[in-house]
């Protein structure tokens, strides 16, 4: 589901499809659907139903248009045309979410008719056109996008696109398990997720529930819950877009009145930073699409091998995770409970990236965490050379405490040999090679990277 603030989480109640209390206005002015005729409420319902099915198609983007934006387009034009494609997505979703429920209550009058399936159809259509509209306005957004090379869409446009895109993954992940549990069950959802379960495992009709054995109604709330989800994701999607132009536009009339003309992409760097960091958005990237590789061989050999952490009362091993990453590798180790992890990484904004895993720090400079650990793991320098790691490998002298150590290991794309890195990390840190553990270590790891490269030393 997605909240009211935009963010994406699994799972959701009934407190999601709950109408506003209506008001006694509402009821006055309001139609008791169940003191009236059978025949009528179908009539109602089938023309809802034709009324859905004789709406037009959703409009693909023609090549003429296309190249009226490609080409004639300035950048304020063209954000403002993202913009306004945002917001008559959410309505036109919104439209179709208040259609979809409120046809969705025509059944509950008619829940004496259990053949009536016209309600699958109506999940069916309305979540497909609701999908189509959303992939026609990414579709739109590409080709805005791709190429840019007024270089109109700024960093913080571009990082608004890449949230909003991250949630629809998210939420396409939602629709294929409804459609695995239909395939599979013949039901869009796990009904006891929503009510309570009795002591001999049926769910309770409470008041306002649906019916009770009733299979259409589970349906039509978790078919709807999906709808749900959608509308409000490109609800808050319109409003951050509209901020964000705004914003820029500001910007550039501001530039203008100086006598200037504003870069809107000024000072991107896509992948790396200069400092061989990974930028935001390569960090983002790797976030959404699983690019944080884990080797589990390597983290068994540390915790045995290196860590060795006591088992009872026996204190927590603390370990330092410097150029973290995801923090995958201290997820991994506080997951086992017998140690304490810390992920380090100077990735911009990489706290809000991670809500918190990973703390922002500049490991290159003379810092002090006001703390040590009794290891520290830095593996995979990305881009760093040996005099970029100078500054790194101080950092980590500073913060092992006597008698600990350290595992480290140079990115793949670094060509120094053992050898000289060895050297590198002594002469630096004041460590001592351990040859023995470096070979223990190394024999688990899954990766030929690590079991080529890894190295432990002892302070």
């Amino acid at each position: 589901m997605v909240d009211e603030s935009g963010r994406y989480y699994a799972g959701s109640g009934m407190p999601d499809l709950v109408p506003p209390e209506p008001s006694d206005s509402d009821r006055q002015a309001s139609l008791d659907l169940s003191k009236q005729p059978v025949e009528k409420l179908f009539r109602l319902l089938y023309y809802e139903l034709f009324k859905l099915d004789k709406k037009s198609a959703e409009q693909r983007l023609p090549l003429a248009e296309y190249s009226s934006m490609a080409q004639d387009m300035g950048c304020p034009e063209r954000i403002m045309a993202m913009s306004q494609e945002s917001e008559a997505l959410a309505e036109e979703v919104n439209q179709l979410h208040l259609n979809a429920t409120g046809t969705s209550g025509l059944y509950w009058t008619l829940h004496k008719y259990p053949e009536e399936h016209s309600w699958a159809w109506l999940l069916s259509h309305t979540q497909d056109r609701v999908m189509r509209k959303v992939w026609q306005y990414l579709v739109r957004l590409q080709t805005l996008a791709v190429p840019d090379d007024a270089h109109c869409v700024s960093a913080n446009l571009r990082t608004v696109l890449m949230t909003a895109i991250t949630t629809w993954k998210r939420l396409l992940g939602d629709h294929v398990a409804l459609l695995w549990n239909s395939v599979a069950f013949g039901v869009l959802g796990d009904v006891t997720s929503w009510r309570d379960l009795d002591d001999e495992g049926q769910a309770a009709n409470e008041p306002g529930g649906p019916p009770p054995n009733v299979s259409w109604s589970e349906n039509l709330i978790f078919g709807n819950m999906f709808v749900s989800s959608v509308h409000k994701f490109l609800d808050y999607h319109s409003k951050e877009m509209a901020g964000i132009v705004y914003q820029e536009i500001l910007h550039a009339q501001h530039a203008q009145k100086l006598g200037g003309r504003y870069d809107y992409s000024a000072g991107e760097e896509h992948r790396l930073t200069k400092n061989g960091v990974y930028s935001s958005f390569e960090y983002l990237r790797r976030q959404s699409f699983n690019g944080w590789p884990l080797d589990k061989g390597l983290m068994r050999g540390f915790l045995r091998h290196c860590l060795r952490p006591g088992y009872g009362s026996a204190p927590k091993v603390s370990v330092g995770d410097f150029g973290a990453g995801g923090g995958q590798y201290s997820a991994w180790l506080n997951d086992t409970g017998l140690v304490q992890a810390a992920a380090f990484d100077a990735t911009l904004a990489v706290a809000d990236i991670t809500g918190g895993a990973v703390q922002e720090v500049n490991l290159a400079a003379d810092i002090d965490l006001k703390r040590s650990f009794d290891w520290v793991l830095c593996t995979d320098l990305v881009a760093f050379g040996a005099e970029q790691a100078v500054p790194v490998l101080r950092t980590i002298k500073r913060h092992v405490r006597a008698g600990g150590g350290l595992l480290f290991s140079w990115g793949p794309a670094e060509t120094a040999s053992s050898e000289d890195a060895r050297r590198l990390v002594e002469n630096e840190t004041g460590f001592r090679f351990d040859e023995l553990l470096t070979d223990k270590v190394r024999s688990g790891c899954d990766t030929s990277h690590f079991k080529a490269s890894v190295m432990a030393f002892k302070a």
